[in-house]
């Protein structure tokens, strides 16, 4: 039970630091000053890997598992179940911002400019969960210590390994995100054809 309780520091901060992008998400949107939203967008950009970087706690669940016994196995389940949904749920609603955002816009071709954006911001949440996860680095980091946020970065870049790891990254976001993007569609397709 000890591991439960000692997962709640940890699953409370990051689904905290994951739940900062969506408040800043929504002052992007409602905002119409353009300093303010222009602020915001940068929060909210820096926050944005937190909600998928939650995923990568599930590197514990493993060890975790072996440590428990039966009643305590199907409570860790679901702790790491409600935490992981949580996490998935606040990248989805995360990036709604951006399309709003986009959608209001004045470009000719708003389908092809919200298909890039997207793609590159989840690239970019790819890169943030490396820093993150490999180079231990946090997102206040941005704003508080920019010359290791730099080095970080570099070391990334100049290494394959974690390259390879921020495309990886960004190719199930990407996946994940255009996925339940169509299956939304459908979905609302099929409950307005049915009225």
């Amino acid at each position: 039970m000890s591991v439960l309780l000692d997962n709640m520091s940890m699953m409370g901060l990051n689904s905290f630091l994951a739940l900062i992008p969506l408040l800043f998400g929504l002052l992007m949107v409602k905002t119409r000053q353009p300093l303010l939203q222009v602020a915001f967008a940068l929060l909210w950009f820096s926050f944005l890997p937190n909600t998928l970087y939650i995923l990568t706690d599930l590197r514990y669940l493993p060890e975790q598992w072996t440590a428990m016994h039966h009643f305590g196995k199907i409570a860790l389940a679901v702790q790491y179940l409600m935490y992981e949904l949580f996490g998935v749920s606040s990248f989805l609603l995360a990036l709604y911002p951006l399309e709003k955002l986009l959608v209001r816009s004045h470009w000719r071709k708003k389908q092809v400019v919200l298909t890039v954006c997207l793609i590159v911001v989840n690239f970019c949440i790819g890169f943030g969960i490396v820093l993150g996860r490999v180079q231990r680095l946090n997102s206040w980091d941005i704003f508080v210590n920019v010359p290791n946020v730099i080095q970080a970065s570099f070391q990334i870049v100049s290494s394959v390994e974690l390259m390879l790891l921020v495309v990886l990254f960004g190719v199930f976001a990407n996946g994940f995100y255009f996925v339940w993007r169509k299956c939304w569609a459908i979905s609302t397709t099929l409950a307005s054809k049915s009225k």
